[in-house]
């Protein structure tokens, strides 16, 4: 009698329990194209008992077995050899790291010293998931025989894992838009080359024909056999559906002279939990996420609930900095979907929970929030160098610029002028990358008020006369009304003058003009206008009026 999840029949075979993989076991598992393995010890037969993110800043929990998902762990930091030894007697038995381009030479050197594995991970692939391929490559070892319905819901590498066992073959599973979601990684799995580029960059190679291989599977009900560049191989796919809506795909590699004949069952079967499986990741996803987010807006918001929320949020610090993180261009940033926007959002606070543990993150807009507490000096020169390294990882997966922005220390109370100092600190710093001031891949894209010097304090200078009506002033109104009326440029020349320190050849070489052009403008200004640019009271005046029309 067949098994069933959520209504939906599955067959079930035979379970036998298998006792817990050894490193050899997962180093054949976890995949190359992914994982590298660069060190192993003469103990290849360890037992590997399931991974664990690794807080380097901390002494790490006991655990027989694990291995250390190591994220921003130093590879040139001086206790580098210590917190390799601190694994170690802790019953470590490997460590998953990136390189970002660094060498790793001392790491390889401390493994050696202290019998661990090592595993180098791709430096564009997320860790959370490389979490579930670690988890994946143990859960196969841990229980052979495993069905659709042991899965836990939402672990789409379990669910690739279990249905490639079943079919003998390599499992993908995809989104709409060819984004590889998950894939199977148990050992001696037939491979080609759209299967290797579509697991190192988490997406299927873009080309005519596999967009019609894609549309094809789409809109069929039924399993498809689709080409391959080997003769070799063969690869059936089928779409994963929702009533009407397709989430995916579930792509099936295998042998050509090795076919199951039971294959299009198994990924019928397959599809039907799969689309439970997608939906509950992501439901859970976008709940878990927006509950945080909830939890934080009173706090940065709402002064009055301010308190409060800091209680039920832990914080316990005197005074806390707001840093503000947003992606640049900003014009494309308001075009964000909700969901892109969450992937921002938690992209930065996996991120934080590893390299500012003491931080809460939140949400509003196009813009994620960080609290930070605010203590020592040298406390404040960590968190920022760690937003550095994070708003950095965010550009390498997300593929965009990403910028953020510390505000003032303020008390909790006053914790809504720390918001607003880091989204004016945001707003200049997304001007001077667009203006070319700021490089956007340079460690200048964490900045404060000091940072920024002089402009952001002019800034904030105009927006309060602005708002109190002193600006934009009577000089500035009467120009742009002439130029307007006559089709002149007497505010692009007069502002240009007085930005180059009132040097005529300056201004002229900035407009792209002959500097006579600029002296015959400049001597037509107090006729015209009254305004005498001789008088320096005078050009501060005027030139305050124009940047403040110009920015």
């Amino acid at each position: 009698m067949p098994n069933s999840i959520f209504g939906v029949p599955v067959t079930t075979p035979a379970v036998e329990t298998h006792a817990l993989p050894t490193l050899a076991d997962v180093a054949r598992s976890a995949g190359s194209e992914i994982l590298s393995l660069v060190e192993m010890p003469s103990d290849d037969q360890q037992i590997v008992a399931g991974s664990v993110l690794y807080d380097s800043t901390a002494r790490p929990a006991k655990f027989p077995g694990a291995v250390a998902l190591a994220i921003g762990l130093s590879l040139s930091g001086k206790r580098l050899g210590a917190k390799v030894r601190e694994l170690s007697d802790a019953g470590y038995v490997a460590i998953v790291y990136k390189s970002n381009g660094t060498s790793d030479e001392a790491l390889r050197a401390a493994a050696r010293d202290n019998g661990m594995a090592l595993f180098r991970a791709s430096d564009s692939v997320p860790w959370n998931q490389l979490a579930e391929i670690m988890d994946a490559a143990v859960i196969p070892h841990r229980q052979s025989g495993r069905t659709l319905v042991d899965i836990r819901p939402g672990d789409l590498f379990d669910l690739a894992n279990t249905v490639a066992a079943q079919a003998g073959g390599a499992i993908a599973i995809a989104a709409p838009d060819q984004t590889i979601l998950a894939y199977s990684t148990l050992p001696d799995q037939p491979i080609d080359e759209t299967r290797r580029s579509s697991i190192l960059r988490l997406q299927v190679p873009h080309s005519v024909e596999t967009d019609q291989d894609y549309r094809r599977v789409h809109a069929s009900a039924d399993p498809l056999n689709v080409t391959t560049e080997d003769p070799l191989l063969r690869r059936t796919a089928i779409a994963i559906r929702a009533g009407d809506s397709v989430l995916g795909s579930l792509w099936l590699l295998e042998l050509a002279d090795h076919h199951n004949e039971d294959a299009n069952r198994i990924l019928r079967e397959a599809a039907n939990v799969a689309a439970l499986h997608i939906l509950h990741k992501r439901t859970s996803y976008v709940s878990n996420l927006t509950r945080q987010i909830d939890l934080v807006k009173p706090l940065l918001f709402d002064p009055k609930r301010a308190e409060l929320a800091a209680i039920r949020l832990g914080i316990s610090a005197a005074s806390v900095r707001v840093a503000a993180v947003g992606v640049w261009p900003s014009d494309a940033a308001a075009a964000e979907t909700l969901q892109s926007r969450l992937r921002l959002f938690d992209t930065i606070r996996t991120a934080c929970a590893i390299r500012l543990p003491s931080a809460v993150c939140g949400l509003s807009d196009n813009i994620v929030y960080i609290v930070l507490p605010q203590t020592t000096e040298s406390s404040r020169q960590f968190q920022r160098g760690a937003l550095l390294k994070i708003v950095q990882n965010a550009r390498r997966l997300l593929s965009r610029p990403v910028l953020a922005a510390l505000g003032v220390a303020a008390t909790i109370d006053r914790i809504e002028d720390s918001r607003v100092n880091a989204e004016l600190v945001l707003s200049e710093l997304v001007r001077s990358v667009a203006e070319g001031r700021v490089a956007e891949d340079s460690d200048d894209i964490v900045a404060d008020d000091d940072a920024l010097g002089s402009r952001l304090q002019l800034r904030q200078l105009v927006s309060s006369l602005t708002t109190s009506g002193q600006l934009p002033g009577a000089h500035a109104l009467r120009i742009a009304a002439y130029d307007e009326q006559h089709k002149k440029s007497f505010e692009e020349t007069i502002y240009a003058y007085l930005s180059c320190g009132a040097n005529a050849i300056e201004a002229a070489k900035s407009l792209d003009v002959h500097v006579n052009t600029v002296r015959y403008r400049l001597s037509q200004v107090e006729p015209l206008f009254g305004i005498d640019l001789d008088d320096g009271d005078t050009r501060l005046l005027v030139w305050l009026q124009l940047w403040a029309r110009h920015n």
